[in-house]
């Protein structure tokens, strides 16, 4: 007996005499909207990157430079004029899954890479004192902060990327941590400005009370103290070169052994994220490391390496892979910025910034004693 399914393929054959393969399916045509999809999603790309470069390009500006303002900062307030002046661009971008790439594995990508920028020599010259000098200060500034953040009642992830922020290096301490802790892009703002504001301030500050003898260091030892208190690493080239050439040296390594704390950071961070936020999904340690900060650490290796420490890799090979580095993350910065909204800002109030003072302050006094004590 035949069924409903025999009539129907005879009748396609009845319409279809002289088609030799009446079972054989039409090749399908892409459809006009995949095309169009498609040449959507370049122009997103195209516009994050074309805003990356211009970050980039304007922190070359020696009225940049001379202020410390790094391309990262430059970044996320380009993302947040788009984000709040160009809606219809902001939706194209949130439709072709670009600011999702570029906020994960471009992000992660990025911080893999600045590992390049630091070396084991650059350990090695200031002993194993440096070492727990910069561990001392990124991880009890972490702590207060938290502390700080408990009793001003600030959310949990919110006080956990200001923190951040502040105890290892600026803004690609805030997006390393916000690759864990999910918090969104309006806390990610208030910590990047918490850094903008107070880390410029530092900048300043430090060489001004140096030239009036209020610390009583030297050259070397107020590199030290700098390298340990201040925000981002343009802030500690910045105020190193104020002092001098010693200092600034001084200033730049102990600045870049603390970013390397970044490493055991984010291990740290993955467990206390699952322990103390409600909303953290529990899975087991070994899904929670962040693998992107071991890779990291690989790089720091292979940047010691003799091949990539010979006059032509410090002269061309790193600064390629430095330019690499910041256009990356200059990249995620400006897709976090899009996400901002300028009304989620005045919402945060003053909290946040009277715990980035507070943390300051702990910096310096802590930072000062430490160095005393230690180097």
């Amino acid at each position: 007996m035949k069924t409903a399914d025999d009539f129907e393929t005879k009748g396609q054959e009845i319409a279809h005499p002289h088609n030799k393969h009446p079972h054989k399916p039409h090749k399908k045509h892409k459809h006009p909207h995949h095309k169009a999809y498609l040449s959507h999603k370049f122009e997103s790309y195209l516009v994050l990157c074309v805003l990356a470069f211009c970050a980039y390009a304007v922190s070359e500006l020696g009225f940049f430079k001379h202020f410390g303002i790094s391309a990262l900062i430059i970044a996320v307030i380009l993302g947040a004029i788009i984000g709040n002046f160009a809606n219809h661009n902001v939706r194209l971008l949130k439709k072709t899954g670009a600011l999702n790439v570029c906020t994960k594995q471009v992000l992660r990508l990025g911080i893999i890479l600045y590992g390049f920028k630091i070396t084991i020599h650059d350990i090695q010259s200031v002993g194993l004192n440096g070492v727990l000098l910069a561990f001392l200060m990124v991880f009890s500034t972490f702590f207060i902060g938290l502390f700080i953040g408990k009793i001003l009642k600030i959310e949990f992830k919110e006080s956990v990327l200001i923190a951040s922020g502040s105890s290892i290096c600026g803004a690609a301490a805030v997006l390393a941590s916000e690759s864990i802790t999910k918090g969104g892009a309006a806390k990610v703002a208030v910590a990047v400005c918490t850094v903008v504001v107070f880390g410029t301030l530092g900048m300043f500050l430090l060489p001004f009370f140096y030239n009036l003898g209020v610390f009583g260091f030297d050259k070397l030892h107020m590199g030290y103290f700098m390298g340990a208190t201040l925000h981002e690493v343009a802030h500690a080239v910045a105020a190193g070169a104020a002092v001098g050439d010693e200092a600034g040296g001084a200033s730049v390594i102990i600045k870049m052994i603390r970013v390397l704390m970044l490493v055991p950071f984010l291990v740290m961070l993955s467990p206390l994220m699952m322990r103390f936020d409600k909303n953290s999904q529990k899975t087991s340690f070994i899904a929670n490391i962040p693998w992107f900060a071991i890779g990291f650490l690989v790089a720091t290796g292979v940047s010691s390496l003799p091949f990539l420490n010979n006059d032509f890799s410090l002269s061309v090979i790193k600064p390629a892979i430095n330019f690499i580095d910041t256009f990356l993350l200059s990249l995620a910065m400006v897709a976090l910025g899009v996400n901002i909204r300028k009304d989620t800002i005045f919402k945060a109030g003053l909290k946040p910034f009277v715990m980035a003072i507070l943390l300051c302050v702990w910096l310096v006094g802590f930072g000062a004693t430490m160095v005393s004590i230690l180097m």
